[in-house]
């Protein structure tokens, strides 16, 4: 369905004579079609329809949901060869006008992205391994920029969305605190197509930057997620080959960094979690790749002082299921891997649920081992979470929050009969003798019902302070 959203995406921003009302409408359309298939019960319209709906060409959003589906259905039966499917598109014409007044044009040419995008996802994906190289260079990955002892990093999770609110939150981020660096947590939407890497990454951070003007542009360094990893991954190495272009020595190699300050006091540890989730099918918490698994254990080991973790997908889930084993909270072959090193690690960062999370300081995991010092969960930068997902469920009671944890507002801006969740960043200043963390919320709307004018950030939700370790 992700690789469906992206090529309905990508022929609506081909779209030039449709109005900017009539794609989100469809865009919607076919996210009702998304949000079907996930829960298994028919589309409800939940959003209020942008204004001029009723002259609009593509038709309301619960049409296109049907229309999208029965294209949909279409292109999944000749992919398996069902014998029983008519010809492709051959009887697509009569189906889709009961349903949308979209033209048949459209709908194909969604079709050929969906094909296009298909191939590319069933193809080898990209993957640069320091082992591959020759020779193989075990500092292949560690960026030659250092970070001044004295500095700012501003950190975002599942940003990838190119969406109002998201552009928002990034904008007023860079005009209140000049950030030296911007790490990403990984996801770019719908499946990290070159086209979606470009519109929703390079081009909005351009514009941004345009429109800000800071007096240095931050470095930008990400990590994928699932979703860059759908497509194949070739739109997240083209972003990390482009995103810093003149930048000294802010060029990122690979889908893993070590990132350090110049006074060797902290490393900030990214790791590649998407290529093992690249599948959405199966089911158990995705493991690195076997080298990267080496890289990281020789950061962590020769380097003197304290790391911050980084990953797109979370070690612990109050929520989410991560495995059938008797952990199911858990990401078993995350823990074994950096379980010895929880003594240098004084946070773990990480995004994938669209949530803020703050578990419980020096969590115990398994008797004998050193505890996670913070674990935190800042995942929904962008991603609009509704009320009725319910986030904040306690499925997984092991993975315990910090008493009185400040839990995010929903939203102002309420769409249709829709309740978001605001979304959230972390601001980190980093000095030699400590790192203070701050949290900060800011308003989520999605694409229509949003404030006439972007609001500033206020207060920060949370603050703590991040200790040397070693």
């Amino acid at each position: 369905m992700s690789l469906w959203q992206s090529a309905v995406r990508q022929t609506l921003i081909n779209r030039g004579d449709l109005s900017d009302s009539d794609k989100n409408q469809a865009e919607y359309g076919v996210s009702l079609h998304a949000q079907s298939e996930q829960t298994g019960k028919p589309p409800v319209v939940t959003a209020a329809l942008p204004q001029g709906a009723g002259q609009s060409k593509v038709g309301p959003p619960a049409k296109i949901a049907e229309a999208s589906k029965g294209t949909f259905d279409a292109l999944q039966a000749h992919q398996k060869n069902d014998a029983a499917a008519p010809g492709l598109f051959s009887e697509l014409h009569d189906f889709v006008m009961k349903y949308s007044s979209w033209d048949i044009q459209g709908w194909v040419q969604c079709g050929w992205y969906y094909m296009k995008y298909y191939v590319l996802a069933h193809l080898p994906p990209s993957y640069n391994d320091w082992q591959a190289h020759a020779p193989a260079d075990i500092n292949f990955g560690v960026i030659d920029y250092l970070l001044p002892k004295n500095s700012r990093v501003l950190m975002i999770g599942d940003w990838g969305t190119h969406m109002p609110d998201n552009a928002a939150l990034l904008r007023q981020a860079l005009k209140q605190f000049k950030p030296d660096v911007i790490i990403h947590l990984g996801d770019v939407y719908y499946s990290g197509t070159v086209e979606e890497c470009t519109a929703n990454v390079l081009d909005v951070l351009d514009a941004i930057m345009a429109d800000v003007k800071p007096e240095k542009r931050p470095a930008f360094f990400t990590i994928p997620g699932n979703h860059d990893y759908y497509s194949g991954g070739a739109g997240f190495y083209r972003t990390i080959g482009k995103v810093n272009s003149g930048i000294a020595g802010c060029t990122q190699q690979a889908s893993y960094f070590c990132l350090r300050t110049e006074d060797d006091r902290w490393q900030f540890l990214g790791m590649d979690t998407g290529y093992g989730d690249r599948n959405p099918v199966e089911q158990q918490a995705p493991i690195l790749q076997v080298h990267e698994g080496a890289w990281h254990r020789d950061k962590l080991e020769t380097f003197k002082g304290t790391t911050i973790l980084l990953s797109h997908h979370q070690l612990i889930s109050a929520k989410e299921k991560l495995n059938g084993g008797q952990r199911p909270y858990l990401n078993e072959n995350l823990y074994a891997t950096f379980k010895q090193y929880f003594d240098r690690i004084a946070a773990w960062y990480w995004g994938h649920e669209h949530n803020f999370i703050l578990f419980q300081n020096d969590l115990a995991i398994q008797k004998g081992d050193p505890p996670l010092k913070k674990g935190r969960l800042i995942g929904c930068s962008a991603y609009e979470e509704t009320q009725s997902a319910n986030p904040y469920a306690i499925n997984n009671p092991p993975a315990k929050f910090i008493k009185n944890m400040p839990l995010l507002k929903l939203s102002d801006y309420k769409t249709g009969l829709q309740s978001f969740y605001n979304h959230a960043f972390a601001v980190l200043e980093v000095a030699p003798e400590k790192i203070k963390a701050s949290y900060y919320e800011y308003p989520s709307w999605g694409v229509t019902g949003g404030p006439s004018e972007e609001p500033g950030i206020g207060a920060p939700l949370y603050q703590e302070e991040l200790k040397p370790m070693r």
